[in-house]
């Protein structure tokens, strides 16, 4: 019994379907890792716009456990961290992109859930202005 050639279409779809998914799920970043939060950050708008426009940049990392983003849901930073679901640790990323050292630079912080890897927070920090 041959195999028709409907069948056969159907099955290489279902094949390329399966290996992109497996795939796909391979290439998921880590949250819990800084390099994960770092390529997570990436899909942030305001970090995506830098990246743009901006090649120099460096990153700052700070891993934050869950009992210190409980304190400081309790805090004057309480709007960053009040979003961050109860036991959660998170880790806060920190760009600087740098225009050149005559004009200075700005930075762009993000703060990332470290087990689900949702961006709670997104903000653009300070302008570092050179005198000229």
């Amino acid at each position: 019994m041959k195999p028709k050639l409907e069948e056969v279409i159907i099955l290489l779809v279902i094949a390329a379907f399966i290996i992109t998914s497996v795939s796909s799920l391979i290439t998921i970043p880590d949250p819990s890792t800084r390099e994960g939060a770092i390529e997570i950050s990436k899909q942030g708008r305001l970090v995506k716009m830098g990246l743009a426009r901006l090649r120099s940049f460096t990153i700052e990392a700070q891993h934050l456990n869950a009992s210190t983003v409980e304190q400081l849901k309790r805090g004057h930073l309480r709007v960053i961290y009040e979003k961050v679901p109860e036991g959660h640790s998170v880790w806060n990323l920190t760009w600087w992109f740098k225009y050149n050292e005559r004009i200075g630079a700005y930075s762009v912080i993000i703060v990332i859930d470290s087990e689900t890897g949702a961006i709670i927070h997104e903000e653009m920090g300070i302008a570092l202005r050179r005198n000229q």
